[in-house]
């Protein structure tokens, strides 16, 4: 990233997170992991703990709103966010694999 400035941050009062709104300054659309790990850098926090909500651009210009959340502990996220498609898939993936190598350790013994 070249450029990171924080237009608006406010505390929720309803959630424990952080609202966060950056303009970031970029040759091309940052990535959504591209924007976690500098807004965990820039607010000392876990990339776990951030919930990017919004990358947008203009057509031809070099500078991105970021809207984000900040949670203070990783089981807050859990507990408030919808999970995406994505997310639930890699979870079930994750734990199938994991229940097709306990099988295949104990088929072995």
């Amino acid at each position: 990233m070249i450029g990171l400035k924080v237009s608006e941050e406010k505390e929720s009062l309803i959630f424990p997170r952080k609202e966060i709104k950056v303009m970031i300054s970029a040759e091309v659309t940052p990535s959504y992991s591209v924007v976690k790990s500098d807004l965990a850098k820039k607010f000392s926090v876990p990339e776990e703990n951030i919930r990017i909500k919004k990358v947008e651009g203009r057509f031809g210009a070099r500078e991105f709103n970021v809207t984000a959340f900040i949670y203070k502990t990783k089981s807050d996220l859990d507990k408030i966010e919808v999970k995406t498609k994505q997310e639930k898939e890699a979870e079930k993936k994750a734990t199938e694999e994991m229940k097709a190598n306990e099988s295949k350790s104990e088929g072995s013994e």
